[in-house]
């Protein structure tokens, strides 16, 4: 058998051409696969085989087993280098491999699709394959399963991102859970907004690191985790546990739902997250007193062999011994293993230690990517057989691939799972669980069955009855509500939660109730948190109170007052300061609350008045001053306050005169501290304006988590080298920041300046469509000649008369017939909708209501199209008229003014809503203009122009491509 790579121009079977090879040594050459397996190195009693090689199999990512015990493997070889990212020359395939006769190797292969790209994962069942192709979520049907499709691929779910600069992080790991939903992963790297194609930007579900799930059925998607940098392997226990791989730093993790854990690079986009989640490994598998670099080589490998994970299975067959059942297995890249973990329970969740590895392998290219256990009850290992490894960008070896089979035992025929094998394996077994998930796959398990359950003497069947109660409840995980499911909170249910929270011993029980808070109504939530509070014997548990507190985040968020209420009833430490900050933090919004918590605090044990004063420090570092709540002047005489006597003073200074502004300082510019209150110190810095002010933020624009904000603080100096420094580090800006960037670059002639010198310059080049025709009309309207021409020279012509207007218009209606217009790409279309329009308009539920929502106007009409957007203010209401506002220290800002009263004017500019003292207000003109500016279309293509309108004439939405 021979294979090559699908083409876009469709290449037949052949053989693999050398020259799809880009990994920078292309002559180097694997071990042969009959002496890779014959030098592994495995315990006694067990062997290794080839199950399939090149040319059978290349670059291997993923695999499944379907129910004919078959081995689904996706190849993917668009993955490129570090330059190119993806060779979208080229297309991944799904292929299927059978072992027929029972030898342990396949002798029969077919090819279900070679039509995808950036393909990361395969998964088979419920009438089709689904693929994971980020940014999407395939579902090819086969009803039939004669493994042909049975029509073109669905896109199920889409807005897995693949970032610019990191293509490693994406989506991945298609699994179906023994509740019946379809699980996968995604990498911190490529945060996205996942939802079913055309949903609008708010009903999304965030997604930054962590685990998701699907439902076939109710369309239902949800993130579980929140965290880690890379997950790239999971299953579950024969208790229905899910535990997960992170590539590399921390190994090992309990998938808790609603979870936020720790990741080495950046911190939660959730401010109220205060403390992440940690690994469960008692471990590490390299010494962490060095560089993970200093693992490579062997070095590592009395540990373990280094820090890079890849694949997890746990062990559930009943053909190896005994001392590997229920073990969990991951493939170490730089030790070229197998390490082998052991779970056991511990305190609320578990702990993960290091036993002995299940193998070595000698062949330098071996880089295992999965693990999984076959159908006969042995262990399969893909192989992506490459020289480059992690964090290495040389390219990619495509010629190779191996999947290998560990056996235990002489006989290789068919193991003891073999007539009973069902994904996932824990549902293969017998006992009340296994069951109990099998019934209500095929939905016949009742509300009152599982109710009845919740008495059940195992503390897993519990815990499971507690899921599948609220498997259809709302879920909000408070960085974004996760939509879909629209089943109440059962009361009934509720009351039975109330019961276990006060009296059930098990932690893991209690670990469950606390994830469930985040499925239940933010209103209703204070009762059972309140009751899991007051369990005293889980205090100092390491995953227990990080999870209740994650419940509680929205209250926080929503009524810091309801917040005191559950303050007065916690037990925990951790949670009774984190409550503390978070009340304190709203002191702006609602100081009665921290003056009650403070009131309520005096009846506190010391070592809890303590936490309480710790949680004010923590929020109010950076802050400059603070109103004095009433009941500090009592809280202060408290024997707490005498414990902690520095900090007391701190605050103290901060109630009083104010925080001093060396410390501000201190704080802004110090590494070790805190993301978010070195943001807070630098805002307090800008607003008390100290004279070193400009000296400090240019220190912090090579810091990309602070630099959008130092730029604000530059934005104040009429100087042209502040416009040249911003324009010069643009692309040093997150995206997400850009759009801000640009407003400041278009506020002062000076950084206008400084701003068209570098649009599509050979160096520092800012992007041409970047800058909007809004922003071309606020720079216009500086009456600058200079900076007019230069604005024509590199972005376009923006002024138009109204004889040249009605002229382009005329222009446009000939060209854009009904047979032009039906040639539109209405994906291409939404795309150019959500970058030009969608910041003030709204259309289908998607955009923004500062403009009119389009999607009931006068669409279907070409002429009123084209009338308003060539030429929106030849009839603008009074309410829809651009205003601009000149501020004292002469920056001008564009846009409409959202609302205003004595003491502040709130005005939404291209990209953001500011809200400005009267005070610095120097003067406010009301225009005739619309805030929709002239030239819109300046920058669009042809095509682009064709798109777009086609997408603003559809009666209905479509997907984003």
């Amino acid at each position: 058998m021979t294979v090559a790579i699908a083409r876009a121009d469709e290449i037949a079977d052949s053989d693999f051409p050398d020259v799809y090879n880009n990994e920078a040594d292309r002559d180097a050459e694997p071990m042969d696969p009959a002496m890779a397996v014959k030098t592994m190195q495995l315990p006694e009693g067990f062997s290794a085989s080839v199950f399939a090689a090149e040319p059978d199999v290349r670059n291997p990512i993923a695999m499944a087993w379907d129910d004919r015990k078959r081995m689904w493997v996706a190849e993917n070889y668009t993955y490129s280098d570090r330059t190119q990212h993806f060779d979208l020359s080229l297309r991944d395939r799904v292929i299927v491999l059978h072992d027929s006769d029972g030898d342990g190797s396949a002798d029969e292969r077919k090819v279900f699709t070679d039509k995808v790209q950036m393909l990361t994962s395969v998964e088979v069942g419920r009438g089709g394959v689904w693929l994971m192709c980020p940014p999407q979520l395939l579902f090819i049907p086969d009803a039939d399963q004669d493994d042909r499709p049975d029509g073109p691929p669905q896109v199920v779910l889409d807005g897995f991102t693949v970032a610019d600069a990191n293509y490693h992080n994406f989506a991945n790991g298609l699994r179906w859970g023994p509740d019946g939903w379809l699980y996968g992963r995604c990498g911190h790297s490529c945060p996205g907004k996942i939802g079913r194609p055309g949903t609008p930007p708010d009903q999304r579900v965030p997604i930054d690191g962590g685990i998701w799930r699907y439902h076939p059925e109710w369309k239902t998607v949800e993130v579980l985790t929140h965290g880690t940098v890379n997950p790239w392997g999971h299953d579950w226990d024969k208790n229905g546990e899910l535990f997960f791989i992170n590539t590399v730093i921390g190994h090992l993790w309990h998938c808790m739902p609603g979870a936020h854990f720790i990741e080495s690079f950046g911190e939660s986009p959730n401010p109220l997250v205060y403390e992440r989640l940690d690994m469960i490994a008692d471990h590490y598998h390299y010494d962490r007193n060095g560089s993970w670099q200093q693992s490579r080589d062997g070095a590592a490998n009395e540990l373990g062999g280094g820090h890079a994970h890849i694949g997890m299975m746990i062990y559930q067959g009943n053909k190896w011994p005994q001392i590997y059942h229920d073990k969990l297995m991951t493939l170490n890249m730089h030790g070229l293993r197998c390490n082998v973990e052991s779970l056991h329970r511990e305190g609320a969740g578990y702990v993960g230690s290091h036993c002995p590895d299940l193998f070595v392998c000698k062949d330098p290219f071996f880089r295992g990517i999965e693990i999984s256990t076959g159908p006969d009850g042995d262990a399969y290992v893909l192989d992506w057989s490459d020289t480059g490894e992690c964090h290495d960008h040389t390219g990619v070896h495509r010629t190779s691939g191996r999947i290998y089979k560990v056996s235990y035992g002489a006989d290789d025929s068919a193991g003891p799972l073999a007539n009973r094998f069902t994904k996932p394996a824990c549902l293969a077994g017998d006992g009340q669980l296994p069951q109990l998930w099998r019934d209500y796959i095929d939905g016949s398990v009742t509300p009152e069955r599982l109710r009845q359950l919740l008495d059940h003497d195992e503390e897993h069947v519990r815990v499971w009855a507690i899921r599948l109660l609220t498997d259809r409840w709302p879920l909000d995980t408070f960085l974004g509500p996760l939509r879909g499911a629209t089943y109440p909170a059962d009361p009934i249910s509720v009351r039975r939660f109330h019961e276990l929270a006060e009296a059930d011993e098990s932690g893991l029980v209690l670990l469950t109730l606390a994830s469930t808070l985040q499925r239940m109504p933010v209103q209703d939530r204070l009762p059972l948190a309140t009751r899991l509070l007051s369990r005293s014997e889980f205090a100092n548990d390491r995953d227990l109170p990080s999870l209740i507190w994650f419940g509680l985040m929205p209250v926080a968020k929503q009524s810091p007052s309801q917040l005191v209420r559950a303050a007065t009833h916690c037990r925990y430490p951790s949670v009774l300061k984190w409550m503390s900050r978070a009340i304190a933090s709203s002191v702006e919004r609602e100081p009665a609350a921290l003056d009650g918590l403070l009131d309520a605090a005096s009846l506190f044990p010391a070592s809890m008045q303590i936490q309480v004063l710790v949680g004010l420090g923590e929020a109010f570092e950076g802050w400059q001053k603070v109103d004095a709540p009433p009941a500090w002047s009592r809280f202060v005489l408290s024997e707490a306050a005498k414990a902690r006597p520095e900090l007391t003073r701190r605050l103290n200074l901060l109630f009083g005169d104010g925080q001093a502004l060396d410390e501000l300082r201190r704080i802004a510019l110090a590494s070790n501290v805190r993301l978010k209150t070195r943001v807070s110190a630098l805002r307090s810095l800008i607003k008390a304006q100290p004279k070193d002010l400009r000296k400090i933020c240019e220190s912090l624009l090579n810091q990309r988590e602070l630099n959008a904000t130092a730029a604000q603080g530059l934005s104040q100096f009429n100087d042209p080298e502040v416009g040249k420094k911003l324009a010069s580090m643009y692309r040093r800006f997150h995206p997400n920041d850009r759009p801000a960037v640009i407003e400041i670059l278009v506020s002062r002639p000076v950084f206008a300046d400084a701003l068209l010198d570098h649009l599509d310059a050979e160096r520092n080049s800012i992007p041409k469509t970047d800058l909007t025709a809004f922003h071309a009309r606020q720079i216009l309207a500086f009456g600058d000649a200079s900076l007019e021409k230069k604005l024509t020279e590199r972005w376009g012509t923006l002024r138009e008369s109204p004889a040249d207007r009605l002229e382009k218009i005329s222009a446009l209606k000939a060209r854009l017939t009904e047979d032009q217009l039906a040639t539109a790409d209405l994906s291409a279309g939404r795309a150019l909708f959500k970058k030009t329009c969608a910041q003030c308009h709204r259309l289908f539920g998607d955009g923004e209501k500062i403009g009119p929502d389009l999607t009931g106007a006068q669409r279907s009409s070409l002429d009123y199209l084209l009338q308003n957007i060539l030429d929106p203010s030849a009839v603008v209401g009074k309410e829809h008229r651009m205003s601009i506002v000149l501020l004292e220290d002469g920056r001008v800002l564009n846009g409409l003014i959202v609302s205003e009263n004595d003491k502040t004017l709130v005005i939404q500019t291209q990209s953001t809503k500011e809200t400005i003292s009267m005070d610095s207000i120097e003067q406010v003109r009301v225009t005739p203009l619309s805030p929709m500016p002239d030239g819109l279309l300046t920058t669009l293509t042809d095509n682009e122009v064709r798109d777009l309108l086609g997408y603003l004439m559809s009666p209905v939405q479509v997907e984003l491509p």
